[in-house]
């Protein structure tokens, strides 16, 4: 049941789109033993300018891989390195039922920043996931919640 949500940059073509949207439910449908028809993937493209880290906007090229990564605001240390260049970000918030151990989960984010690194050339450090939990009983597809005994059956009603 989980409804992964992606804003990132840069732009993706329409197939980059088409084989991310695989692998994350993919990746989805192995780790959580999830039933594909439930994972839902939202893309959102933004521009650079629309994202910041430690203060720095990610539109300004080159000096938001060394700002972006300050570790200390009064020293300005950075651990940017000329190997660690920033050529898009990610956040996913993934939006999913409690019923998820914390083994599973690390495994299942684990998975997800290699794919998004690769999809996105992104570094680790520029990719965010946040899990947001919830009770079945707060999700709803096709007018039933998924505490309901029949929501599989429910939510699939196509009349």
């Amino acid at each position: 049941m989980p409804l992964l949500s992606l804003n990132t940059w840069p732009a993706m073509s329409r197939d980059t789109k088409r084989k991310l949207i695989h692998q994350l439910t993919n990746i989805t449908v192995e780790t959580l033993n999830m039933i594909p028809d439930k994972i839902q993937v939202l893309i959102h493209e933004q521009e650079p300018e629309n994202f910041g880290k430690a203060g720095a906007m990610a539109s300004a090229f080159p000096k938001f891989s060394s700002e972006s990564r300050i570790t200390n605001w009064q020293t300005r240390a950075s651990y940017a390195t000329d190997l660690t260049p920033v050529a898009g970000m990610a956040i996913l918030t993934i939006d999913v039922w409690d019923t998820f151990n914390q083994k599973t989960k690390d495994t299942w984010v684990n998975k997800l920043t290699e794919v998004l690194s690769l999809f996105i050339h992104a570094p680790g450090d520029k990719i965010l996931i946040l899990i947001r939990e919830m009770p079945p009983g707060n999700w709803a597809q096709n007018g039933v919640t998924g505490i309901h005994e029949d929501f599989l059956t429910k939510s699939r009603r196509v009349e």
